[in-house]
């Protein structure tokens, strides 16, 4: 943990299709057309005498990565003694229990971009049973829609788990207040910036034209279950085929001095001319979580 109060903890794992990478090299070089320029000229061959491919090994299929970071600080006392108000338990909740404010980042790279495209995919966030969710967001569909329409560089997550843009957020900030900031990793050796500020909450540099839409919703008390897809094509919105982020949150209760895990578990659908619609699985643990107020 930082001595700043803000604990990341990032996490990477493969999501795999049932077609292997020898399997998906042999339907590249059986199905995918060779330029003209890598016939006769490049290869010193007939046309009716076929061509090997030259093909990448670690880019053969319609498998993916998923990146994850887990951005997590101590939730503001006046946050939970709001978000409690209605317990008629609130003080003993409040001398028996941790309460942690949880940033989820997500960002999943095709394998192959050249053959494949995501296309939808649900993700459950699992948590320590005994630990309870108080709050989480984005609860609505259009929430993050407005916020890709709006054309925005960064988005702000609030204290009460608000999101909006950036710029928005910022200009509630006093210009003595400090910021800490941290690192999302959204690829390989690819991070973004992103700060925390115990008074607005969270700020991230996401630019709009790499979110995907995206909603969650809760199953049971310690879990959720989200939907992720791509943009859709509006009038005013050019999918670009870059979208690959989404970020989710949530305030969380736990007893008191327990460190909660996270299961974060992904399954999605791929789809290429060569491959069909595929189905990937993966998953991501976190064990961390901050210590300090």
């Amino acid at each position: 943990m930082a001595d700043n109060g803000v604990c990341v903890e990032s996490g990477e794992a493969a999501l795999l299709s049932e077609i292997g990478k020898s399997s998906a090299r042999m339907m590249k070089v059986a199905y995918l057309p060779y330029p003209e320029k890598n016939r006769d000229e490049d290869y010193g061959v007939p046309h009716s005498q076929p061509v090997k491919a030259l093909v990448d090994d670690e880019a053969s299929g319609p498998n993916a990565m998923i990146y994850v970071t887990k951005i997590s600080t101590r939730t503001p006392h006046e946050e939970i003694k709001n978000l409690l108000k209605t317990d008629s338990g609130r003080e003993a909740i409040l001398r028996n229990s941790d309460f942690y404010t949880i940033l989820l980042s997500t960002s999943i790279r095709m394998g192959d971009p050249s053959t494949t495209r995501f296309i939808n995919a649900t993700i459950e966030f699992v948590c320590t049973p005994g630990t309870k969710i108080l709050d989480y967001s984005p609860k609505e569909r259009g929430i993050i829609t407005e916020i890709i329409e709006r054309c925005v560089t960064g988005i702000s997550l609030s204290q009460t788990l608000d999101f909006v843009t950036s710029s928005s957020q910022r200009t509630k900030i006093q210009p003595d207040t400090t910021e800490d900031q941290f690192e999302l990793v959204v690829g390989p050796e690819t991070k973004i910036t992103g700060t925390y500020n115990k008074k607005s909450g969270y700020s991230l540099e996401i630019p709009h034209g790499e979110l995907l839409e995206y909603q969650i919703m809760l199953k049971n008390e310690h879990e959720m279950y989200g939907e992720i897809y791509p943009p859709m094509p509006a009038q005013d919105i050019e999918t670009t085929g870059r979208e690959n982020l989404a970020v989710f949150s949530l305030i969380i209760q736990t007893p008191r001095n327990t460190i909660p895990e996270i299961h974060v578990h992904f399954e999605g659908r791929v789809k290429g001319n060569l491959w069909g619609v595929i189905p990937l699985k993966g998953s991501v643990v976190f064990t961390k979580t901050c210590n300090g107020s």
